[in-house]
């Protein structure tokens, strides 16, 4: 009873102490500077080990919290404003912290489109101890706080001076280093994403925008005129054409791209027909802007989240074809690219196991008996939780990581349940290259895999991935891709194996996939770019 006593007392109406609103905000300033923004002020002086540069940076940084604060905080909504960022503050920090990861719009997208798995993946005791530190205790403080205003008329100048004089402090203490500064931001642009809350309220504002622009928009039609080429029509069976997008992979940790473990053992037996290409970049570091873009007509540079989600697709323009194109997923959504073909999300609990987009896979297709197009999306190597996405059966490399809490894992015991998924997804991918050698007396069966970012496993103290992708590591936007196809669709699709085989170590991005796939499908459509298409040069139509 007397601890319920205590918690009740807490939100009595008793203050335990007062002070004036200008010096709340100051106090409340010093404390977002200095509790949430470790990372920041690491990233700061690694990169600027000057400290009379960086205590410059820190002034004017808390002076613009200070005027911050007092243009936002007003009577009845102080408190309010206070503990809502208290509590954002405490989260941002927690993933920073524990992750490395820097935050960005892209990462605000990435966690606006998750679901309720991969949020519980993250969530750890840890958690709890430090929201508990950074967010509730100080919330208490605040909440149990009597801040004093004054007048309105008074309130309204105060702020007014303090604007102006943060704004001419400021400006005096950076021209006084002004080389200096100029420098700084323009050779350190994305340390700024480490700066809370500035990192996060910048990607909710650019967010917001991209959304409002996207709202009641009409669908953009693209490859309008597209038809399928005469030279395989009548090759004798329909054709069908299984792209498996996987998660999470990077060609780093791929034994066919030279990796030292035996990631891809499972796929061995079939290496006669398989093409393995090493240097493939992704269009982002995160599934809400890659997944989008593997299936654009644009190309990286030019790809845009928010217009993706009102503008056609592969999938689109495949269809209009005249293929039947189904997706299976067993991650929930597909970022919008699915949502005008059929469509199954096979996973009805907390997680499956890739193996359950093979099931039934041969039976729907031979039922269809016609060209087909069929996207597998899968769980693939999504972390923190490695450890969740493969059965015991692919547990190849031990010891290993078994929490979502990396940093309390040895970069050995990361990289081994990583290459585990690694495992699995071979595994997974032997069986379908199975099931299409099973179907091959009933249809011409092509497979092409590829991830739609990579991973970062501790390099750098940096782990998972959704790094900005002008400072994104190796590991997080180069992918596996492989392709297998046996001899007999070689020579009706008129490809040339060789030829093909002495551009492995050609440099490709997702930019070439939606090219390559109509290219090879025999689709004629003035949305076809022959100068993105892998296949062209070693293919006559």
């Amino acid at each position: 009873m007397r601890f319920f006593s205590k918690i009740s007392s807490l939100f009595a109406k008793d203050f335990w102490w007062q002070m004036k609103s200008y010096k709340f905000n100051a106090i409340f300033s010093l404390f977002i500077l200095f509790a949430y923004n470790k990372i920041f002020f690491e990233k700061l002086w690694e990169v600027y080990p000057s400290s009379i540069f960086v205590s410059m940076l820190t002034l004017v940084l808390f002076l613009l919290l200070n005027a911050a604060c007092a243009i936002l905080f007003w009577p009845k909504i102080t408190k309010f404003l206070a503990i809502l960022f208290t509590m954002l503050n405490a989260s941002v920090f927690y993933f920073m912290f524990v992750y490395h990861v820097a935050i960005d719009k892209v990462m605000l997208m990435n966690v606006l489109e998750t679901d309720a798995q991969e949020v519980a993946g993250l969530l750890s005791w840890g958690m709890l101890w430090m929201f508990l530190g950074l967010a509730v205790v100080p919330s208490i403080l605040i909440y149990k706080t009597k801040i004093i205003f004054a007048t309105p008329k008074k309130m309204v100048l105060q702020k007014i001076a303090l604007i102006l004089g943060v704004f001419v402090i400021s400006v005096a203490i950076i021209g006084m280093g002004y080389k200096e500064t100029a420098q700084f931001l323009r050779n350190n642009k994305p340390i700024k994403y480490l700066l809370v809350p500035v990192n996060y309220v910048s990607a909710v504002i650019s967010v917001s925008k991209k959304k409002l622009k996207t709202r009641h928009h009409e669908l953009v039609k693209i490859g309008e005129d597209a038809s399928l080429l005469p030279y395989w029509k009548n090759n004798g069976k329909p054709n069908l054409f299984v792209f498996v997008v996987g998660e999470t992979a990077r060609a780093a940790n791929f034994s066919l791209n030279g990796y030292n473990q035996q990631t891809n053992e499972p796929l061995q037996p079939f290496m006669k027909d398989m093409l393995s290409y090493k240097k493939v970049y992704s269009c982002g570091t995160s599934t809400a802007i890659s997944l989008p873009c593997i299936f654009s007509a644009d190309g990286r540079d030019d790809f845009d989240k928010s217009e993706s989600e009102y503008t056609e697709n592969l999938l689109d323009v495949v269809q209009r074809a005249g293929y039947k194109v189904w997706w299976r997923g067993n991650v929930t959504g597909c970022k919008g690219i699915c949502s005008r073909v059929e469509t199954q999300m096979l996973c009805d609990k907390d997680t499956c196991f890739d193996e359950i987009l093979n099931q039934g896979l041969n039976e729907r297709v031979l039922k269809e008996n016609k060209d087909m197009f069929v996207v597998l999306h899968q769980l693939g190597s999504h972390g923190p939780t490695y450890y969740k996405r493969y059965p015991e059966s692919a547990e190849k490399f031990k010891p290993n990581c078994e929490t979502e809490r990396l940093d309390k894992c040895s970069r050995e015991e990361i990289v081994n349940v990583y290459d585990n998924t690694i495992y699995y997804t071979s595994q997974n991918l032997a069986d379908l290259i199975k099931q299409l050698q099973a179907l091959q007396d009933k249809y011409n069966t092509f497979m092409l895999y590829v991830s739609d970012h990579g991973e970062s496993l501790g390099e750098n103290n940096i782990y998972l991935h959704a790094a900005p992708y002008m400072v994104a590591p190796e590991e997080q936007i180069n992918v596996p891709m492989l392709m297998w196809f046996d001899d007999e669709f070689a020579n009706k699709f008129h490809l040339d194996r060789k030829c093909l085989k002495t551009k492995l170590e050609n440099e490709y991005s997702h930019d070439n996939l939606f090219h390559s796939f109509l290219g090879l499908m025999g689709i004629k459509t003035s949305a076809y770019d022959a100068k993105l298409d892998i296949f062209n040069q070693c293919q006559q139509k």
